[in-house]
């Protein structure tokens, strides 16, 4: 099983080299802008885990990998833990590498505090692993091109339905259209702020739980899909 997923650090590594070179850069210019940072962590940390899917698709490997002495589950599985080692290192290099800075540098108190924290870059991996969870059955099934479609239709589907039916509680509790209100909607977030952090903990502990179940049921899909697959 590791060298299945060694392989796919292998076969990525000019690509891995790359982004950690550019993005390790990048991420340190962005050490002091909050929301930036955090999309570009994140931005980071993908490149990471799904880089070797792109090489794959690139290099058109695929038919090798299946062609070894390994079950398609193991190829499955092995795929999921390459992402997942992709997405810790990734947080793991961005939080080392924006924590000495901020620590290190004259405007260290201004930089980003709350999100340099190891639970921040914690949620950080969840939500990674939640876009893992919805978007390798699709790979596995259609292929990494058609897959991404797939996602990227589902995605934009799951905000607009999360935006309205979000939208429809606010309006039954009487906060009317926030976008027309800023300040309102900065009340709110103040409100759910001051709600979540003496809870933040329970919190944090539910999130996790709720990902690791996400991501058994779509590696068990994965590996029915990919096996009944046609190559």
């Amino acid at each position: 099983m590791l060298d299945l997923v060694w392989k796919d650090l292998s076969a990525a590594r000019r690509l891995l080299w790359l982004v950690l070179l550019l993005g390790g850069a990048q991420i340190a210019a962005m050490s002091f802008l909050p929301l930036i940072y955090v999309i570009g962590v994140f931005i980071f940390s993908a490149l990471l885990a799904f880089g070797s899917l792109a090489v794959e698709e690139n290099q058109r490997t695929e038919l090798l990998w299946i062609s070894l002495p390994v079950s398609r589950g193991q190829i499955v599985t092995a795929r999921y833990l390459t992402t997942l080692v992709g997405a810790a290192v990734g947080l793991a290099l961005a939080w080392a590498l924006s924590n000495t800075l901020t620590r290190l540098a004259p405007a260290a108190a201004e930089g980003p505090a709350g999100l340099l924290s190891p639970s921040s870059h914690v949620v950080l991996l969840g939500l990674l692993l939640l876009v893992a969870a919805v978007y390798l059955p699709l790979y596995f099934r259609f292929g990494a091109s058609r897959g991404l479609l797939c996602f990227l239709a589902i995605a934009v589907a799951g905000l607009i339905i999360v935006s309205l039916v979000t939208q429809s509680i606010l309006s039954a509790k009487g906060y009317g259209a926030l976008t027309a209100d800023p300040e309102r909607w900065r009340a709110l977030m103040m409100r759910l702020i001051e709600w979540a952090e003496p809870r933040f903990a329970l919190l944090l502990s539910f999130f996790i739980g709720a990902v690791a179940s996400v991501v058994s049921v779509s590696l068990i899909i994965s590996r029915r899909v990919y096996e009944a697959r046609d190559l």
